[in-house]
């Protein structure tokens, strides 16, 4: 698999209109040119120099595929919510921020629902990355914390067909109206705020840093103005968000996605343009589990096969949409490869290994209350023929929201107090909320 000369694709996007008839229909997924002719700019080196660097991550991924590796790595987490004045819908609920975190875990651990539509072809390739996120419970100073950050604001961020870096990134400065970074050797940050202008069709979902600190990474690639960690825009934000877009199914892979970046790993394909110049099959991830793709489809065609290549015991594979790096769909979106976590993993044991030794997450109370609160949640029976019932030693009103394969909200048949039917097969979630913790437990339907 060769390396295409463009690299990091780390700003995400949803809107380039121009680019083909297919996107004027659906929403691009990501256009990276954008984040790389900005920095190139700072860094006229910058496309050559970060190639290398991600070349060595490749070569040490597929190098350490074959390792046992079990240990569990804790990511803490704090999200700055930056809400408009004049749109209070942008301050997002608590449970919407605690909803993201359960699909992080999901994912990374790959215990959501909808692995059950994994393509069998794919499933020797693909495992759980055994990383996990919490909500910090100290804040840099040492103080007790929920790890939200919430910011009232009259600026403007972001906004036009091309998205302004520059005026998206104030987002993360208190002096320019949005909420500075805790430390980032610590935590990973993530800003949840309009980075659209205020325009109600987005051109850009999120936006990601690689990690800084490569012993062959240059000196000052990242510009000053784009602070370590992750984006989002707040409609593209979570599954239980009341003000998703509704031009596109969210289900919180938004947020997997960039983190994805965060954490080293590439798209599957690295074309821009969705296909508008033909298929460029050389233009890859260089991991030697992911299939060669040209990435000029949107949506989960799951017969296409954009490009020729072997893949060691699984032969020429069809292009992996339920890769969680892929422009496809979110709903058709479920997994990493062993490669890419093996990326992953590598980046938390050196370049990020500040977070698994973070004080952020010392002496947890909220911790303590989510093990203790799942201990006292039992769903039953699991496996169900279409009774659910919930018991709990709690005695406040829980809030009970199941999900889908795909993530999205569902209303079961109500039968009695915590006592639910579900009167179609399949792999769905239960989340039961307290006024202090949550818990999500997987629930299959026969």
């Amino acid at each position: 698999m060769k390396l295409f000369n463009k690299l990091f694709a780390l700003f995400c996007l949803a809107g380039i209109t121009s680019l083909s008839v297919q996107a004027q229909q659906q929403p691009e997924k990501c256009g990276f040119n954008h984040a790389v002719e900005y920095l190139n700019q700072q860094n006229p080196n910058y496309k050559q120099q970060i190639n290398a660097a991600y070349q060595q991550w490749v070569t040490d991924a597929n190098a350490k595929q074959i390792k046992n590796d079990k240990s569990i790595y804790v990511i803490p987490v704090v999200f700055h919510v930056v809400w408009n004045s004049n749109n209070s819908q942008e301050n997002l609920d608590d449970s919407v921020l605690i909803e993201q975190i359960n699909v992080l875990n999901e994912d990374f651990r790959r215990l959501n629902a909808d692995t059950a539509n994994m393509r069998p072809g794919f499933a020797p390739l693909v495992g759980d990355g055994q990383i996990e996120f919490q909500l910090a419970c100290k804040d840099p100073n040492g103080n007790a914390t929920d790890g939200i950050v919430r910011v009232q604001t009259s600026t403007t961020f972001g906004g036009g067909f091309l998205p302004d870096m520059a005026s998206i990134a104030k987002i993360q400065n208190t002096s320019q109206g949005g909420s500075d970074a805790w430390n980032t050797s610590e935590y990973l940050n993530i800003w949840v705020g309009d980075i659209n202008g205020g325009s109600t069709t987005p051109s850009l979902l999120g936006v990601a840093t690689p990690p800084a600190g490569l012993s062959n990474w240059p000196a000052n690639s990242i510009p000053p103005e784009l602070t370590d960690g992750a984006i989002i825009h707040y409609s593209a934000f979570g599954r239980n968000n009341p003000v998703a877009m509704t031009t596109t199914v969210i289900n919180g892979r938004t947020v997997t996605h960039e983190v994805g970046h965060y954490l080293g790993v590439r798209h599957t394909a690295e074309n821009t343009f969705g296909g508008l110049f033909g298929s460029i099959c050389g233009d890859d991830d260089g991991l030697n589990d992911t299939p060669n793709c040209d990435q000029s489809q949107q949506g989960c065609v799951t017969t296409r096969n954009s490009c020729t290549d072997t893949i060691s015991g699984a032969g020429d594979l069809p292009d992996m949409v339920e890769n969680y790096m892929d422009y496809s769909d979110q709903t058709c979106q479920n997994s990493f490869t062993n490669g890419q976590i093996g990326i992953m993993r590598s980046v938390l044991q050196n370049e990020r290994n500040g977070l698994l030794t973070s004080p952020a997450l010392s002496n947890c109370v909220v911790g303590i209350e989510e093990n203790n609160f799942a201990d006292k949640v039992t769903v039953y029976p699991n496996p169900s023929t279409g009774i659910i019932n919930i018991s709990t030693t709690e005695d406040e009103n829980l809030k009970i929201t199941f999900y889908n394969g795909l993530g999205q909200t569902i209303q079961p048949v109500v039968l009695g107090k915590n006592q639910y039917q579900i009167n179609k097969q399949g792999i769905y979630f239960v989340n039961i909320q307290s006024k202090t913790a949550s818990v999500t437990q997987k629930v299959i339907v026969k």
